[in-house]
């Protein structure tokens, strides 16, 4: 049974595989693997604010200071953190304890390089390999070269620095009122401090973690309580980060919330203008993304390469073919060249920077896209059952939609025991009816196999 889904390792706390026992296992499987030849050998370790951070932070300590490696602890700080503090720290790796988005419940790991980058597939396998197959009982080190543990005191101090090399130092950021959504997740102390250092008049919620509210009823996957605030404050925009800081959901001024196709809208046309890219650019974004966003960009003169679900595999992209940026409708946006990688922070003071130096509501700015209409299946699996007979079932799906005017996309969920059914339309072309009768039928086929 493969650990690591589309972005680390996910699941319920207490339940395989995110036990203490397992968590420390995990740290001297990943120890063997990522640890670097002729290195201080070190690691990083991160964590959001949930209350089971408390038992994953010293299970991965543990781990690593058993295999002969310090431990440097950081957190709580957004994942993104790892970026700039795994490389000042000369890390071989590190790790951020969060389930990101998820509730509280959940927990999970990410690994990543100590350039920053998350780990490869082939890491990743090489880790699973050693967790179930190694024998760790008999692995032994002298107890005078174990490793040791300390807790970086400014480490909050270096990644605020390193987010307001984002900003640009000749606007007047009081201009603006903003709403901020913290999630009461890993960005509620630096995210707010960073807003008020660069002058913004801003209105702070969910900052106020008890170890069990991340992500409830706030944050990016719930943006309605900051909504109704900008419209009640009359806000120049709403901010609404996740559980782990590293995707943004951005709301304009009149209170509505705009999808990632949108925002890389706003800034490809902005980025165009402003001549850091050139007609016939490509912009990367995934598969789901919506097919409006790839005319919208087209009319502008420019174009969207698509990529598998997951912001690594956007980075990837960029970094293989030297792309200026791109990102995914569920908040993730990436820019070659940042010393953040994928940090919702840095991409909203990029669309504060934007909006001053454009001198224009958002609402205005996002005029030119026309997304299609989106409906969004996720139905629960049994992941072991699905993995064995998951031709079968593509293929049924496949056929329901293949002879439907429609844009479709089947995955399975790589965070959670789902199916994904992804279909995108043209209300003018398919009717009500059709789409309600295709739904039950997509819904039945995925119940009855698995």
């Amino acid at each position: 049974m493969r650990l690591f889904g589309t972005d680390g390792i996910r699941g319920e706390v207490g339940k395989y595989p995110l036990t203490s026992e397992n968590v420390l296992k995990l740290a001297k499987a990943s120890a063997l693997v990522l640890r670097r030849k002729n290195s201080i050998s070190r690691v990083v370790i991160n964590k959001d604010t949930r209350l089971s951070g408390y038992i994953f932070e010293p299970a991965l300590t543990s781990g690593f200071i058993s295999m002969g490696i310090e431990v440097i602890l950081v957190g709580p700080l957004p994942t993104p953190a790892l970026t700039v503090l795994g490389k000042s720290l000369r890390a071989d790796f590190s790790v951020m304890i969060t389930a990101s988005h998820n509730p509280y419940k959940d927990n999970g790991l990410k690994f990543f390089s100590g350039q920053g980058f998350k780990i490869t597939p082939e890491e990743e396998n090489k880790i699973e390999d050693f967790f179930f197959n190694y024998d760790f009982d008999n692995f032994k080190i002298k107890q005078s070269n174990y490793g040791k543990a300390i807790r970086l005191n400014n480490a909050l101090g270096r990644y605020s620095e390193a987010l307001k090399q984002s900003a640009d130092r000749d606007l007047n950021y009081h201009k603006l009122k903003v709403i901020l959504d913290c999630a009461n997740g890993a960005s509620y102390k630096v995210a707010p401090e960073v807003l008020f250092e660069l002058g913004l008049d801003l209105h702070t919620i969910g900052d106020q973690p008890s170890g069990t509210n991340i992500n409830h009823n706030c944050g990016s996957l719930y943006p309605l309580k900051a909504s109704s605030l900008v419209k009640k404050k009359k806000c120049d925009i709403g901010i609404c980060l996740d559980g782990d800081g590293d995707r943004v959901t951005i709301i304009d001024e009149k209170g509505r919330v705009l999808c990632g196709e949108e925002i890389i809208y706003i800034l490809a046309k902005y980025y165009l203008a402003e001549k850091k890219i050139k007609k016939g650019s490509i912009i990367v974004t995934n598969e789901i993304a919506n097919y409006g966003l790839d005319i919208s960009l087209k009319r502008l003169g420019l174009k969207l390469k698509r990529v598998k679900v997951g912001d690594k595999n956007i980075l990837k992209e960029i970094i293989d073919h030297k792309y200026f940026f791109g990102g995914e409708p569920s908040g993730h946006f990436i820019f070659r060249g940042d010393l953040l990688i994928g940090d919702g922070m840095a991409t909203a003071i990029r669309i504060l920077t934007l909006m001053l130096k454009e001198k224009k509501k958002l609402s205005v700015l996002n005029k030119g896209i026309d997304l299609l209409e989106v409906m969004n299946i996720n139905q629960i699996i049994d992941r072991e059952k699905f993995y064995l007979i998951q031709e079968s079932i593509y293929q049924k799906l496949n056929k329901l939609c293949q002879n439907l005017d429609i844009y479709y996309n089947i995955r399975p969920s790589g965070t959670e025991p789902l199916l994904r059914v992804n279909l995108q339309y043209d209300k003018r072309n398919i009717k009500v009816v059709t789409l309600n009768k295709l739904k039950k039928q997509i819904i039945k086929v995925i119940t009855d196999a698995c």
